[in-house]
This record gives structure tokens, sequence and C-alpha cells, in this order.
């Protein structure tokens, strides 16, 4: 089975979350099929050599150009000129490479795949279930980025042959409101410990690129949970999230932004913090730190799809007990170590790519019905 992964955007970079994940489920795919990469954008020096080695074929802009002026073709009607190579190029690639389906991040890249034969397969990672998202926002009076009714979002998936759910929770409210097969594909990373638990614990860390959201979580970190800490505390901020004008007097705020390589952070720190109340998904910011082998205080909005993972004594919602958990933590050399052990241990022992053969057995399937339908 031949798949070809259409993106926009440089996921080799691993610069935020939709990257990181698409380069997790571009690893786990490559296992079951012949998958290539197709992106509109041209991959720089720096990270040539990396996806060298990548277990699949990556086609970026140039192949994308070279792909027209081997067929230019007439300009594809209704597409804006600034997409031509990119829409003519992914058709040609995909077609002439004898590809069965091809994938795409999220709803937002259709336009890079409608004008490819109807006989191709179509595979969405959905990223979020955005209707969740909707609703969760709705609650704190903020809009995302996509807002959607369950009806909507269901119309969306339903375009699609198989949908991608980035957790069971997701693949549960996508199955409500559409007949689309939906296989939970969950986001996950290779575990890489590096943690210490060290004495005289001190340094806490929070994570985040510019959102309403991320925001509103660092502000009701610094303004309500910290306060109620009493003991001095190193805060590392990592990510152009906005800072709140005030912070408590025996809080040292360390601020750190455009780090390429986070791992000495998380080697330096003794504990994460993510105690986010709205949103959906997955957060790569708890994720993260898992795979670092750090215990992360988060709530169950931050536990979203990782909880299985997570320690129960990790996921507190309320700002009283989440203040008093940060201190008996760092207190706890030996518990910090065990809960270490644990969320590496859970990592290691879960089966995160059994949804590769799903993917794979449902794809033959479509594929056969297409045939049947042909000889009918």
């Amino acid at each position: 089975m031949k798949v070809a992964a259409v993106c926009d955007f440089p996921y080799w970079e691993g610069r935020i979350g939709s990257a990181v994940r698409m380069e997790s489920l571009c690893q786990s795919l490559a296992q079951v099929c012949d998958l290539s990469v197709i992106c509109s954008l041209t991959i720089s020096s720096q990270y040539q050599a990396g996806m060298e080695a990548a277990p699949y074929t990556l086609y970026d802009r140039k192949a994308l150009k070279n792909a027209n002026e081997l067929d230019p073709g007439p300009p594809i009607a209704g597409v804006r000129p600034n997409r031509q190579v990119t829409v003519n190029g992914v058709k040609r690639l995909v077609e002439a490479g004898g590809y069965d389906a091809v994938l795409i991040p999220y709803f937002n890249r259709s336009w890079m795949i409608e004008h490819i034969r109807p006989d191709i397969l179509r595979i969405v990672d959905t990223i979020d279930c955005q209707s969740q998202r909707a609703r969760s926002f709705a609650a704190h009076g903020l809009t995302p980025t996509f807002p959607m009714t369950a009806q909507e979002e269901g119309v969306a998936i339903d375009r699609f042959d198989v949908a991608l759910a980035i957790s069971d929770e997701d693949q549960n409210e996508f199955s409500a409101f559409t007949d689309t097969p939906v296989i939970t594909a969950p986001f996950r990373l290779a575990p890489k410990p590096i943690y210490a638990a060290r004495e005289n614990a001190s340094e806490v860390l929070f994570i985040a690129a510019q959102s309403d959201v991320n925001n509103m979580t660092l502000a009701y970190l610094m303004e309500e949970i910290l306060p109620l800490v009493r003991r001095p505390l190193t805060l590392h901020v990592v990510g152009n999230v906005t800072i709140p004008d005030s912070c408590p007097d025996h809080i040292t705020l360390v601020r750190h932004e455009n780090v390429s390589d986070v791992g000495w952070i998380y080697r330096s720190v003794d504990l994460a913090l993510n105690p986010t109340y709205a949103g959906g998904g997955i957060k790569t910011k708890t994720l993260e730190a898992m795979a670092y082998g750090v215990p992360v205080l988060t709530s169950d909005e931050g536990a979203r799809g990782l909880s299985d993972l997570l320690p129960g004594e990790l996921v507190i919602n309320d700002k009283e007990t989440f203040a008093y958990r940060i201190g008996t933590l760092l207190d706890d050399q030996d518990g910090r170590r065990r809960l270490s052990e644990q969320i590496i241990a859970n990592m290691q022992a879960e089966d995160n790519t059994s949804w590769t053969s799903t993917l794979a057995l449902v794809l033959r399937a479509l594929k056969a019905r297409q045939k049947e339908k042909e000889q009918a």
C-alpha cells in the first residue's frame, strides 16, 4: 500500500505540537506502508541529513516545481495563483506515483488534495476534536482557531474515507456524528529519560507557545497557584507565551525563548507544570515532559489522552491542592524518582503502533470495495 502524507509546514523542525505529531505519525506509518511525504516548503540544509535518514521518502518544494515543469498543463480553475505549483505538483506526484491513499494533517489542508483523482483514498488526521475544543473554549469565553459544531465537524469528516483520532476520547466524540471509520492513532513520543531526582529541589517548568489558552494557563499558574506555594521557587518559562505583569515575590522567573533543544532544560528542572483547564486534544507540553521522565503536575484537561500513562497523583484540578502538591513533590526526592520511573515504564510498555495494522486493513478493504464497484 502506497501512501502520501501531504503538508504545508516545516514539520521536520519539530517546533510546534502539530509538527511533532506529523513526524510521529509518519514514523509509525512507515512501518506498514510505502510512505512518502510531500511538503510544499523547501527543506533547509540544516535538516537535510536527518530527513535522508527517515524511513520514508520526502518530496519538498523542489520536487513539486520539477513535477510542474515536466508536465505543466493548464492552470487549475479555482486555485489561487500562489497555490498552483503546490496543487499541480501534488496531483502529478500522487497520480504518477501510483499512490493508493493520501493523508493530510487536519481539514484545512484539503485544498492540497482536492484535485487528485477520486479513486485515491483520502485520510485526515484530525489533530483535535474541534467541536469538543469549541465547547471547552466557550465555557471560558474563548473562541478557537477553527470553531465547529459537532454537526459541522461530522460533515467535514464525512468527506474523507478514513479519519485518525489523536486519542480514544476524541474517537468516541467523532463516532457520535460520523459514519466514516475513525481509528485512534495516539500521539506519542519515544521515551528518552534524562531526569535526575535531586535534593533541595526548587526548579519548575512551564512550556508554551503564544495562544489565548496558554496565556490564560500561565496567568492562572502565576497569579492563583504559585502565590499559595509558600517557598522560594525558580519558574522556567519556555516559549513565546505572554507572561503576566506581576510575579509573586518568592518566585524567580527565568524566560527562555528561541530554544532549539529543550533537553538541557528538562534535565535542569525538578517538576513540569501544566494546570490547563481549557482546550482539547493531547497536550504536547504534558507528553514531552513525560517522554523525558520529568514528573509533570497537570489537570484532567492536561492529561487528556494520556491518563493511562500518567500516575493519578499527578492529576489535580483545584488550585489549592495543586499548590500543595508542588511543595510535597519538591520535598520528596524518592517520590519524584519513583514517579519518573513509573511514567517511563508505562510509556515503554504501551503498544502505541497497533493502530497502523488496523489502518492498513481498512485501506485494503476500501480499495477492494472500489474494485468490486468498478467490476459490477
